[in-house]
């Protein structure tokens, strides 16, 4: 059973590099770079306006509850896959011994991901919810130790009980934690501590007498692996085409009288297809809406005029990018090849279409950017500038990329 997880460990490991070469491709680490240099500008122009305030009562509540979410960012990995409930049956008792390392493994990526966010939160703590430089200390020990603690429960939870009810998994899971991190932000974090440390004692005291007594449960164990893994490749399907993950088309009904009517013209049959394309289908229109969505939420929070300017740049040219393949949708369709098309007109109308979606994009992009009140002139200059923008990516840019692909 060590060798097989070992595989599968290392199979998994292999899959997640063939994918995130994807996720992080030249366009998108660009846009990180922004996104990273915005977040940090506005996080240190947030700090410095809360140092001269003494009493800011909401900051030890915030604190509190990004902690107790931060918690729940990881999910332990089993690798379990469907066939293994028959064919791994007769290997039950080696089973435990397999979860722990799928325990420690995942112990492992979640104490390391605690960490990184905690490191980003520590100046808030300090500044705002005005945390001692030990107490930080102990909250952050705090905060490991109840992250591996739940992720104890979560490999406990993989064997049969008679007692897998919700209310325990609240109890346990959220309102215990919750109060304890609690404890760490509102009395000396050593304090929290050393509660955090007697309950990890006493899941591991359980888990020893739960793995020698219970039966392992394969079915549950395999659905919430399943469940993960379709998590993960939903993330990954944002970026590039996941063989398991097949968005299925939509009909989408009550959008039929916003859609364009069909038309014999070469042109008006291609915008016909486009539209119902883009809006039935699940890829294109929810990578749309995610990353427009997107940007909504990152410009709210830039008071930069200059860098929310960039960022909405950024991002219309990455929906115009990502939104190209849209262009050979048909193209494995038999029918295309045989009837006579006009390959201009084709261009023009998914031209067209895609200087709409931009446009749209843009307009909003140029909400939260006025609401900022760097003035008419500016707030207006950047919306042309979108709008250009939109226009070059549609008619100049996509021929060229369309040729690529072509």
């Amino acid at each position: 059973m060590n060798e097989i997880w070992k595989k599968r460990r290392a199979s998994y490991q292999k899959m997640l590099l063939k994918y995130l070469r994807y996720v992080f491709n030249d366009h998108f680490v660009i846009a990180l770079l922004f996104l990273f240099g915005a977040f940090g500008l506005s996080y240190s122009n947030f700090l410095k306006s809360l140092s001269g305030n003494e009493n800011i009562w909401w900051a030890q509540p915030t604190a509190l509850f990004i902690l107790v979410i931060m918690m729940h960012v990881n999910q332990i990995a089993t690798f379990l896959k469907e066939p293994d409930k028959v064919f791994l049956l007769p290997q039950e008792k080696e089973i435990r011994q397999y979860i722990k390392n799928s325990g420690q493994y995942s112990t492992f990526i979640a104490v390391t991901v605690q960490l990184a966010l905690y490191v980003v939160l520590t100046p808030f703590l300090l500044f705002a919810a005005k945390l001692t430089g030990l107490n930080v200390i102990f909250l952050a020990i705090t905060q490991v130790v109840l992250t591996i603690d739940r992720t104890k429960r979560q490999a406990m939870g993989l064997f049969i009980t008679q007692n897998r009810v919700f209310s325990k998994e609240v109890t346990f899971s959220w309102l215990i934690p919750g109060l304890i991190v609690a404890a760490g932000v509102y009395l000396p974090a050593y304090v929290a501590c050393a509660v955090a440390i007697l309950l990890l004692l006493f899941t591991t005291s359980r888990e020893q007498k739960l793995l020698a007594t219970k039966i392992f449960d394969w079915r549950y164990a395999i659905d919430q692996e399943a469940a993960r893994m379709a998590r993960l490749y939903r993330f990954f399907n944002m970026f590039t085409d996941v063989g398991s993950v097949s968005p299925k088309p939509k009909r989408r009904r009550y959008l039929d009288r916003l859609l364009p009517k069909y038309s014999a013209k070469p042109e008006g049959l291609f915008k016909y297809l486009f539209w119902r394309a883009f809006v039935r289908s699940g890829e294109f229109s929810n990578l749309y809406l995610r990353l427009t969505l997107l940007c909504l939420i990152v410009l709210f929070f830039i008071p930069n005029y200059w860098v929310s300017l960039l960022i909405a740049a950024v991002f219309v040219y990455l929906l115009g990018f990502q939104l190209m393949p849209l262009f050979v949708t048909y193209d494995e369709v038999v029918f295309m090849h045989t009837y006579p098309i006009n390959i201009q007109k084709k261009f023009l109308a998914f031209s067209k279409m895609l200087f709409f979606l931009l446009f749209i994009s843009s307009v909003f992009f140029f909400i939260p950017i006025a609401i900022q009140g760097p003035g008419i002139i500016k707030a207006l200059s950047a919306l042309v500038l979108l709008v250009a923008e939109s226009a070059l990516i549609a008619r100049i840019y996509s021929k060229t990329r369309i040729n690529k692909m072509s």
